[in-house]
């Protein structure tokens, strides 16, 4: 009886990790994060990259012109390819059938791993970039019949991204407790929309009309005559909520035509007053949806003013 004697293959044995890693093209990446569309495109022989293109439309801009971004990728892919004959990826097999109805000629391959981590980098910088700057606007109000103290901010990154709005009532406090809470929460929600806003990934300047809470923050240590326990307690909570941050505090005069102290104080007391006039919570939820509302496009307004 014959046993099969074992021969070499025919062909050499390669992994999938080992032929993928080993493709040669042109990439394509395109997200849709924070209302904008990011797209990134790499060159890459190997595991070298040896080309990068990127960019940023805001959501307006491509509802407008629906094939801006095909447009910016497809001119980057042949700028990057050379006009020649090269391989093109793309990660998303969605947005790749849309790239090959839009007539470029996708691959149905997987882009190679070099280029992956090139793209997700480069979205990841033109994302960061949108937030380096911060301008936070605060304003409280306090009520004469009642405990109720409103709080009202903005958050205004500037450029393409939307200002974010807030409000909010809690019982009890002074005019100055109010201002430096309304600080405190204002900061929270900085936070919690971008997490580099309070670690020195943002330039944030706050803005309040409130001398004393001003004085506070941007002098540690000063006391005014009105800051009682409580006071000083909310200073010590923002000082400590920035200390990692690159944070100024900046005194604006209020009620002078400023369009973000305008808003803040709308919010501050729409938030009292829903809580005066013991309104149901969906009542309230509609009130202040239909205020921020009427804020955002009024902040919208006054910045094509000042960019006109």
């Amino acid at each position: 009886m014959s046993f099969p004697v074992p021969v070499p293959p025919v062909r050499r044995f390669i992994s999938a990790a080992d032929e993928v890693a080993g493709r040669n093209g042109v990439s394509i990446r395109i997200d849709h994060r924070r209302g904008h569309y990011f797209w990134a495109v790499a060159r890459n022989l190997g595991p070298a990259v040896v080309a990068l293109r990127s960019g940023c439309l805001a959501e307006a801009e491509v509802t407008a012109r629906p094939n801006v971004v095909l447009q910016q990728v497809q001119a980057a892919v042949l700028e990057l390819s050379g006009h020649g004959v090269i391989e093109i990826f793309c990660d998303d097999e969605n947005e790749a059938q849309r790239l090959r109805d839009f007539g470029l000629a996708v691959s149905r391959h997987y882009p190679p791993a070099p280029a992956i981590a090139a793209m997700e980098e480069l979205v990841a910088a033109r994302l960061e970039s949108l937030y380096t700057n911060l301008e936070i606007a605060t304003d409280a109000s306090r009520g004469n019949l009642t405990r109720w103290v409103g709080h009202g901010w903005v958050l205004d990154f500037g450029g393409t991204i939307a200002p974010v709005l807030g409000c909010k009532a809690i019982e009890g406090g002074s005019v100055l407790e109010g201002e430096l809470r309304a600080i405190r929460l204002a900061l929270a929600a900085a936070r919690a929309t971008y997490a580099g806003a309070l670690d020195g990934r943002s330039a944030v300047i706050v803005r309040s009309d409130n001398q004393d809470a001003v004085r506070m923050l941007a002098h540690p240590g000063f006391e005014p005559a009105s800051a009682n326990l409580r006071c000083i307690s909310e200073a010590k909570r923002i000082l400590d909520f920035v200390r990692h941050g690159h944070v100024q505090f900046r005194w604006v005069k209020g009620h002078a035509g400023d369009p973000l102290n305008t808003a803040a104080d709308r919010l501050a007391v729409l938030a009292r007053r829903t809580k005066d006039a013991h309104l149901p919570p969906e009542v309230a939820a509609a009130l202040r949806e239909s205020v921020t509302a009427d804020a955002r496009n009024a902040l919208r307004r006054s910045g094509v003013a000042l960019a006109a």
